[in-house]
């Protein structure tokens, strides 16, 4: 008897299912002027006026394979960086992450970025920050980032918890940024 060696998993099998997941990877920038490892706020509209984030991957606790990307990114009435991303159980990785954010064990987010940083007249100065992945995590490194929602595909939305109480609806924002982009 022949064994016929296991199949490989494709990226996205026609009958995976797939979860939307929402929330706030960066608090409000920083003010114009300053000269550090954090976002200013015009970087990170910058980052979604030209759709740096887009097809940016997800990972888990910023490690392992790839478990999804980043479909859509805001920044809301706050000044927070939002983004929408699609996670897929096509993975074992991605089917375990999926039941994390689920249960509330992944209930934060981290932004993983890079920044070039140069020496100028005898002091270090930030340049360039290039956004790597964002992160499902169970504790992420700022207070301010966090799941607001999630939706598995053909379920109703599922908004999370107290962190998401004192904010006004965050599609409510998300749709203001998507319809003002097409017209």
């Amino acid at each position: 008897m022949t064994r016929k060696p296991p199949r490989k998993p494709e990226l996205y099998k026609a009958d995976a299912k797939r979860m939307l997941v929402m929330g706030v990877c960066n608090p409000a920038g920083e003010k114009q002027g300053y000269n550090g490892l954090y976002f200013t706020d015009s970087e990170l509209r910058h980052l979604v006026g030209n759709g740096a984030l887009r097809n940016v991957p997800v990972k888990a606790e910023h490690r392992g394979e790839q478990l999804g990307s980043v479909v859509s990114s805001f920044v809301d009435a706050a000044g927070r960086l939002n983004c929408v991303m699609r996670i897929s159980d096509d993975t074992v990785e991605g089917a375990i992450a999926g039941g994390l954010v689920k249960d509330g064990v992944a209930r934060e987010l981290s932004l993983g970025y890079s920044v070039d940083v140069a020496h100028s007249q005898n002091k270090l100065v930030a340049q360039a920050k290039t956004v790597l992945e964002i992160s499902l995590v169970r504790k992420g490194a700022r207070d301010a980032c966090y799941v607001t929602a999630f939706e598995e595909e053909g379920k109703q939305t599922h908004w999370c918890g107290e962190k998401n109480k004192d904010s006004e609806d965050p599609w409510d924002d998300f749709y203001m940024h998507c319809c003002s982009a097409l017209e």
